[in-house]
């Protein structure tokens, strides 16, 4: 099978799984997954079939611009983003802590500014253009503010909203302190049919704390993820069936 594919305006993770190049299916790895460069059509591969070479690099990596750089290698977004925000958030999201940790590494290809082919002493020139349903540029517009919300302390324990118990349901209907959640599981919880995990181990040490960032619901790699095969990958660490990753936190 021909391994190119069109990067369409529809996005990269809205490809279907029942395209199946390469090594798409949940926990297949990187390679040939939906975050390989080198297999859509109109990005400009890497000269040497590299495909970590988008992200990362083992000499040379960026030192500043982020707290946290994997040996990163592609370009960092300066921007700032409007958070969500709604009547019924219990969390705080500081617009200027909120993009701590993997999060700003995400928004350096999903926020449609930096080219996704971009990397090393290549310019590259496919960017993500459209945010909208099933597409993947989304905070085009540097608005997360009709996206789930990222950058807040998760756990009561930290000072955060998670409130609720780590299995069943709370013992009453006794309303939430201000700044809590009871119907949010605390951060012991561990991901629906992903059970090697808890909420915990995919939280980041930020400055406020430890915060939810776009890394504790996918797995950028591949490798820890549990999508059901027969759906798109989205590199969920619970499948979207049933809302089983939903219902990993949200008590409903």
């Amino acid at each position: 099978m021909n391994k190119k594919i069109v990067l369409s305006a529809l996005g990269i993770v809205a490809l279907s799984t029942s395209m199946a190049f390469g090594l798409t299916a949940p926990k297949g790895g990187v390679v040939g997954s939906i975050h390989d460069m080198n297999i859509y059509t109109g990005t400009t591969p890497d000269s040497q079939g590299r495909v970590c070479a988008f992200c990362h690099t083992p000499h040379h990596a960026a030192t500043e611009g982020n707290d946290y750089l994997p040996l990163w290698s592609h370009t960092l977004p300066n921007t700032s983003y409007v958070p969500y925000y709604s009547a019924t958030i219990d969390s705080t999201v500081d617009p200027s802590t909120m993009m701590e940790g993997p999060s700003k590494l995400c928004m350096s290809c999903h926020d449609g500014a930096i080219a996704v082919d971009t990397h090393y002493a290549t310019t590259g020139t496919k960017k993500l253009d459209t945010d909208t349903f099933g597409t993947a540029a989304i905070a085009q517009t540097a608005s997360l503010s009709n996206d789930h919300p990222i950058g807040f302390v998760f756990d009561q324990a930290d000072g955060g909203v998670a409130n609720g118990p780590v299995t069943g349901n709370p013992a009453d209907n006794t309303p939430s302190a201000v700044g809590k959640d009871n119907w949010i599981r605390q951060k012991a919880a561990t991901y629906i049919d992903n059970t090697s995990l808890k909420i915990q181990d995919r939280l980041y040490a930020g400055s406020q704390g430890p915060i939810m960032t776009c890394a504790t619901c996918h797995d950028v790699h591949n490798k820890k993820n549990v999508d059901d095969p027969t759906k798109t990958n989205y590199l969920l660490l619970s499948p979207n069936t049933d809302s089983k990753l939903c219902l990993t936190c949200h008590i409903k």
